[in-house]
């Protein structure tokens, strides 16, 4: 009897997901949206085709599962169970309220315009932060087309002009169950623009994490223009010369033929991707300038040169552009430095510490409020962005009683929550622990990215919910509610303050700017008021405490 992968609407699979319709086909194999019977929640469930997963790869099947749960980042789709049914396997995902980015280019491409510089880069950017944490194992992806890149879009802001992306990337792990020469394949079938790179085209194909740069350059292309890069194609600025000149060098350097011509890993591509913005003079304004200089020496006094050097330079002196220049070196520079270790790694440490506490590896982070935070009020005491190297620790996910989908432990004095992490073996996390938790790899404003958005997490005057309830409300350690939820207390005690501690994640008369990573108050140990919470530490290596 042949596999069965086709279901109709309200068939099952397993006997507790009923079917309710096909989303896509793909070489993994069929994917639909499903409703489980028990839960009433909604999911993806992915069928595998036989031809990559019959019964003598079973093995190879469960280990590319264990080794896609392994993985930990809020650009991955969450990974459910692995199953079979009738002999088939399947893999179970988050239901996502999102587009694919193929949806998205289409809408723009009737819309009759591509996506903007910022979005488009905001997008390949989450796109290539996976792929960096992925080839750090040294195995490429391969499979990165926009059919398997969720977007969800969001406008915010104030007269909602902010544009905010999070992209989740499908089938993370399990791509490796696939043969290159299928994926070619499948490519050509379709009659569009080919994402593989030329090198898994070949006989011998030999994939590297330059593969997956190749993929990413073609969709930042394709959203940058409107059109993929087909054949011998034009670079972006010759269609869209609104485009800054460092586009050109960042798709010459990304699409070329050779793997040894591209950029050598996804961070590097990432980080020129960021260079885009960096600003500065255009040459242009660099030649008047030395027209200027040179009439000057003709004919003026030196003292004229300098004074006419001096108002060259405050025409062109951009504070805004300065500080956003200023925080991208600045989180580049932060992130080179601090260690990444593997998801095994990560795992191993995880393991012999508390269930649901996120490990965070020692190393340096951005302390204290950007100068790009213009929500910040002036003359704050917040102390401003500085590198601070913090030890390795763990933290609570959640708020105490550190369980998702409780109301966590709230209306405590700072001597309670004490006890209550003393008794769990652990203690109260310092401020620095605290806020680079919710910075997260990107040392970010918010939890969740650099600008504020309500539906993420925010809590308004003073409403609260179950612990992470919130999908989106979380860091790139995964620890959640860091931007919302219950203002939490921390070991810190103020400077000149002793009987007083640091809170953090408060402020909701204005959450804009209270529930920012950087934010925080006092109080006194003896204070106790309902939104007030607090989650535990431990530090590395010490066992939690047993009856």
């Amino acid at each position: 009897m042949s596999a069965k992968l086709e279901y109709s609407r309200g068939e099952r699979i397993a006997d507790k997901y009923e079917v309710v319709d096909l989303l896509g086909s793909h070489p993994l194999g069929l994917t639909y949206r499903a409703k489980h019977t028990s839960s009433g929640h909604y999911v993806q469930v992915t069928l595998l085709r036989p031809s990559i997963a019959p019964h003598d790869r079973a093995a190879d099947v469960k280990a590319a599962y264990e080794y896609a749960k392994g993985l930990d980042h809020r650009s991955l789709v969450r990974l459910g169970e692995l199953g079979e049914h009738e002999g088939v396997p399947f893999f179970v995902t988050e239901d996502m309220e999102a587009k694919t980015l193929r949806e998205v280019l289409q809408e723009h491409k009737i819309a009759g315009h591509p996506l903007g510089l910022k979005e488009a880069s905001q997008i390949i950017g989450q796109v290539l932060d996976v792929v960096d944490l992925v080839n750090q194992n040294g195995r490429p992806i391969r499979a990165l087309r926009p059919e398997y890149v969720f977007v969800s879009l969001r406008q915010t802001g104030p007269k909602q002009k902010n544009f905010v992306a999070q992209v989740k990337l499908f089938g993370v792990g399990f791509w490796d169950l696939v043969p290159s020469g299928v994926l070619a394949e499948d490519e050509f079938s379709r009659s569009e623009a080919q994402y593989l790179a030329p090198e898994l085209k070949s006989f011998q194909p030999t994939p590297t994490e330059r593969s997956d740069v190749y993929s990413a350059g073609v969709m930042f292309y394709e959203m940058l223009v409107g059109t993929a890069p087909i054949g011998t194609f034009q670079l972006p600025r010759s269609q869209r010369p609104d485009l800054p000149d460092h586009v050109d060098t960042v798709i010459e350097l990304a699409l070329a033929h050779s793997p040894d011509d591209r950029y050598q890993t996804a961070r590097d591509c990432g980080n020129d991707i960021q260079r885009i913005f960096e600003g500065g003079p255009r040459a242009s304004q660099s030649d008047h300038a030395t027209n200027l200089t040179i009439a000057i020496l003709s004919g003026v006094a030196v003292a004229f040169l300098v004074l006419g050097f001096m108002m060259w330079r405050a025409v062109q002196h951009d504070p805004a552009l300065e500080a956003q220049n200023w925080v991208m070196q600045q989180r580049t520079q932060v992130n080179e430095a601090h260690p990444k270790p593997t998801p095994a790694e990560l795992r191993a440490v995880e393991a012999q510490h508390p269930e649901n506490m996120a490990y965070i590896p020692a190393g340096p982070y951005l302390s204290g409020k950007l100068p790009t935070e213009e929500r910040a009020l002036t003359g704050s005491t917040e102390p401003m962005a500085q590198e601070t190297s913090v030890d390795a620790f763990l933290i609570d996910r959640f708020e105490y009683p550190n369980v998702k989908g409780r109301v966590p432990v709230h209306g405590v004095s700072h001597a309670e929550a004490e006890q209550y992490c003393e008794d769990a073996g652990k203690r109260l996390c310092t401020a620095n622990e605290w806020e680079k938790a919710c910075k997260g790899h990107g040392n970010l404003v918010y939890a969740y990215g650099d600008t504020y958005d309500d539906d993420f997490c925010g809590v308004g005057n003073g409403d609260h919910y179950a612990s992470g309830t919130r999908n989106e409300c979380n860091t790139g350690w995964r620890v959640y509610d860091m931007s919302g939820n219950f203002r939490e207390w921390t070991s810190t005690v103020p400077q000149g303050s002793a009987t007083r501690r640091i809170v953090k994640d408060g402020l909701r008369t204005n959450p804009m700017k209270g529930l920012r990573c950087a934010s925080f108050s006092d109080e006194s140990v003896g204070f106790k008021e309902r939104s007030l919470s607090f989650r535990c530490c431990l530090d590395v290596g010490t066992e939690e405490a047993t009856d």
